[in-house]
């Protein structure tokens, strides 16, 4: 497992000296390489910034370097479903550096489940975007959206049902019941049509400013 990660965090790794995440960024880092730091990660950020599963939304965040206006680390994962290490290392991030979590990730039923799988893996993360209630107050197009499948719908209805983390968080449950409703997910490039950097110039900025996190 591996995660990649931009920002101002810096680790001894054992045979390779200081490791330092600010300047060699886009760096690939495993579970391994903090765990033989012996708990000596530091760092000056006040947020750690979860990108799961959007490659794009993590190269525009990194291209246009928010992590250097904005106190964050930003830690993006390509695990279709986040594994047991994927969760343990970044429940060690947060909690050796004793910052918050902020999850960055398409508008789907499937992601939302993600998000349940780190907060039950004592991960606790709140969700920044993309949500359903995103999409309606920045009139985005329909054809900004895309149809869930019945897999999706499934999905969404039993994380509605059963799932005991979602059920805990009346926010994240209005924003599935919206997912449920218009039967639609969209992905964090749909933002594109926005502007190229909007995601990174606009949205996440105000987002950050106004603290628009549940």
């Amino acid at each position: 497992m591996a995660v990649f990660i931009a920002g101002d965090l810096r680790f001894c790794q054992n045979g390779r000296g200081m490791v330092d995440c600010a300047n060699a960024r886009g760096r690939e880092v495993t579970l391994s390489d903090v765990d033989s730091s012996g708990g000596d990660m530091t760092s000056n950020a006040e947020y750690i910034i979860l990108v799961v599963g959007s490659y794009g939304a993590y190269f525009r965040l990194t291209k246009d370097e928010v992590d250097r206006r904005f106190p964050c680390i930003i830690v993006y994962t390509p695990d279709p479903v986040p594994e047991e290490d994927t969760i343990s290392f970044v429940r060690k991030m947060k909690e050796e550096l004793d910052l918050p979590v902020l999850a960055i990730a398409e508008s789907s039923p499937r992601l939302v489940k993600n998000f349940s799988l780190f907060v039950a893996g004592g991960c606790d993360i709140k969700w920044l975007g993309l949500r359903p209630s995103d999409v309606v107050a920045l009139k985005m197009h329909p054809r900004c959206m895309r149809p869930m499948n019945s897999k999706d719908f499934k999905l969404a209805q039993r994380l509605l049902e059963k799932d005991a983390v979602v059920k805990q968080r009346p926010e994240w449950v209005e924003e599935l019941k919206k997912m449920v409703e218009t039967r639609s997910k969209v992905e964090v490039e749909a933002l594109a049509p926005l502007g190229r950097s909007f995601l990174s110039n606009v949205y996440f900025p105000d987002k950050m400013v106004a603290q628009d996190w549940i």
